[in-house]
This record gives C-alpha cells, structure tokens and sequence, in this order.
C-alpha cells in the first residue's frame, strides 16, 4: 500500500508509515472534504473510512484510514490508483473553484 501511495497519490497528501496496527492515516489538502468525497471514491468502486468521526473537536474533515489487512496486494494497488485519482480529481475542482472566485470579494 505505501508503494502504491507513493506512486499514485499527489505530492499534497500526507500518510503515516505504521509499525503495527491494520491502517494508514490520509492526511489530504485542507480544500478536500473527506466526507464529500466519499461518495466519488465508491462511484469507483473504492472505501475508506472518513477520518473526522477520529476527531472529537469536529476536526479532520479532511483525512482518512486505509485499511491494509485484508486485500490481496493487486487489490490494494488498484484500489489506491483508484482513490489516487479521485483525490486528484478533487484537487482540479478545489482549485478550479478558487480560480472561479471574483477578485476582492
């Protein structure tokens, strides 16, 4: 997974490297909204699990675990090629809609 992470994740995303345990935790740009995204990631067929119910203080909009434990590693590749793409996605809207605000508003 962190192979594949490193492959098809934008530059922008963040992850822990584990040294137990059975998940990765996303850290994505602060303009992406994990929650939001969600239902594109499973338009393409991939999950995870929406970070900011981790957080207490009604932060984290914007993170993720990934589930590493179960999936055959071709899976997971895919998976996370998938995801990688639907971030990236994400990042084109983000930015598209900044571009879109109108000068001194």
């Amino acid at each position: 997974m962190l192979e594949s992470i490193e492959e098809y994740f934008p530059r922008e995303v963040q992850w822990t490297i584990p040294q137990g345990g059975m998940f990765l935790w996303i850290t994505l740009p602060k303009s992406i909204d994990a929650r939001l995204m969600f239902k594109r990631a499973l338009e393409k067929k991939v999950a995870y699990v929406i970070g900011d119910a981790f957080h207490p203080d009604g932060k984290g909009h914007n993170t993720m675990r990934l589930n590493f434990s179960y999936s055959e590693d071709s899976d997971i590749r895919e998976g996370i090629k998938r995801l990688g793409e639907v971030i990236k996605a994400e990042l084109s809207g983000a930015i598209e809609e900044e571009e879109e605000i109108p000068e001194g508003v």
